[in-house]
């Protein structure tokens, strides 16, 4: 009888709330209508529909994407900003200009000015940043475990979304798209209230002191987007001539999610940051190949497999990003902001080079371009390979002189009980306390929930000797020799002004 009640305690614990529903909804509703602003010629208009004018507004998007993200991280009013009911209704207005004045335009055949077209693409570019740091608030709110499960499920469904818009005629698309955008809005006023004011600034200045851009990451990211955005380029275009079906980018977005769900199950090591880099650099080279050298129709049928491939590392990066302020207590839009900035200013590249081979001028320069973005990725992996020390793809830590202690067996206690605000202050307070790095931060946070190494290395998609040799060192700079002393002298931190 006490199991069956325990069990359906348990049940219960695990439900998600109303509230948690509809930020769940609210944030799939989002995710498809970037997706299909992002990727789609959705709002192209009679004077931006060619390849050309497809490269040059979604790249001013991305370039305005990109410069929102470098600002927040730099602004310290930050978490008032994305927890601020009245600049939320304010961006939403900003995100409702382009869509409303295409579907004014599809609908009464008159022409906005180009450039007024361009300030439209860059505001909505910016207010769609803003919501992606809302969002990233919002969910920080539900825990790891069902972070990571909103993020799949709800891109996945957001997949199936842009399909079904994609295939309505234009009038009616965009008229789904704007009820998106604003059923988004509806849902984000019933959801989880935001955590970002428990969070600390004193948090955030430790994680940029402690934390640099890392060169080769950095470097990969920006080549992974700016082949996003010509390969992205290359199936609108199609798209937008009838080349390809309008379902395609629906169907792209959908095998990512499908692809990350496999991957997360069957090999999760490759889904770390470092590794996947590593896995998508050959891709990197198809692609520049492809895009330099292959003609029609082969470019057209290879670019949708390709751009999933691609816009798999995209997804991961995000996925990881809305775990990291969590992990950390750190605010969630700062990290989310700081870890996207990379990608999307190579998409924003992207798109610009494509529209640029569109030209006549350019389709001359296509070969050339190709060869040298070809040249300066195999000589990275040269470099790297001769230098690991300093330009590691994968950062690997050197094994340890002792094998690290053995990991205790789980804690009877339920580890959900653990996961509570002032704990996760008081894990940030011993990271700062032990100088221990952000990642050592992570493991701490797990290794005190009780979890083995293997746990660990699932959670993180990091490999499980990597785990075991931050554990080791996590153990060296704290002075302990076993889990329970590290517990004990997490338990005995201040949270301070944090709490």
């Amino acid at each position: 009888m006490a199991e069956t009640t325990k069990g359906h305690a348990n049940r219960k614990a695990n439900r998600y709330s109303e509230r948690e529903l509809a930020g769940i909804a609210g944030f799939t509703l989002f995710t498809a209508s970037v997706l299909l602003a992002a990727f789609s010629p959705l709002l192209a208009t009679v004077a931006t529909n060619t390849p050309v004018m497809h490269g040059l507004t979604h790249g001013t998007m991305f370039a305005a994407m990109a410069g929102f993200y470098f600002v927040i991280t730099r602004c310290k009013g930050r978490n008032e900003l994305v927890s601020s009911n009245r600049v939320r209704t304010g961006f939403l207005a900003l995100q409702l200009l382009l869509p409303g004045i295409v579907l004014l335009e599809t609908v009464l055949a008159f022409a906005l000015p180009l450039v007024l077209q361009f300030a439209l693409w860059a505001v909505f570019g910016a207010s769609g940043a803003y919501f992606s740091c809302v969002w990233a608030d919002v969910r920080s709110s539900l825990g790891e475990e069902r972070i990571r499960a909103a993020n799949l499920w709800s891109f996945g469904l957001a997949g199936c979304i842009v399909a079904g818009v994609l295939a309505m005629p234009g009038p009616a698309a965009i008229t789904a798209f704007l009820l998106l955008c604003a059923s988004s809005f509806a849902l984000l006023a019933a959801s989880p209230p935001s955590t970002t004011e428990l969070t600390s600034e004193r948090d955030e200045r430790w994680l940029a002191e402690t934390s640099r851009y890392s060169p080769n990451g950095s470097y990969i990211m920006l080549v992974d987007g700016i082949m996003c955005g010509v390969i992205a380029g290359l199936v609108v275009a199609r798209i937008s001539k009838g080349v390809l079906p309008p379902i395609t980018m629906g169907a792209a977005f959908v095998c990512v999610a499908l692809i990350f769900l496999l991957l997360s199950r069957k090999a999760p090591r490759l889904l770390a940051m470092g590794r996947v880099q590593l896995v998508l650099l050959p891709f990197l080279v198809c692609g520049l190949i492809l895009s330099g050298f292959l003609q029609a129709p082969w470019n057209t049928v290879a670019a949708p497999p390709l751009f999933v491939i691609l816009y798999l590392l995209d997804y991961t990066n995000a996925s990881v990003l809305s775990l990291r302020g969590t992990l950390l207590s750190i605010s969630p839009c700062y990290c989310f902001a700081r870890g996207r900035f990379f990608i999307v200013l190579g998409q924003a590249l992207g798109w610009f080079a494509g529209a640029f081979v569109a030209t006549d001028f350019g389709k001359g320069w296509l070969t050339v371009a190709a060869m040298v973005l070809i040249m300066l990725v195999c000589a990275y992996i040269v470099v790297a390979t001769v230098r690991p020390d300093q330009y590691a793809i994968v950062a690997e830590e050197p094994e340890p002189v002792e094998a690290p202690p053995a990991p205790m067996s789980e804690p009877e206690t339920d580890p959900e009980a653990v996961v509570e605000q002032h704990y996760k202050h008081k894990c940030a307070e011993a990271t700062r306390t032990f100088n221990l790095t952000p990642r050592e931060g992570e493991i701490l946070f797990y290794l005190v929930k009780g979890r083995n190494a293997r746990h660990i290395a699932d959670q993180l998609y990091v490999a499980e000797r990597t785990v075991k040799t931050h554990t080791y060192h996590i153990y060296q700079k704290m002075g302990i020799h076993s889990q329970q002393e590290l517990i004990d002298i997490v338990e005995a931190q201040e949270a301070g002004d944090t709490a």
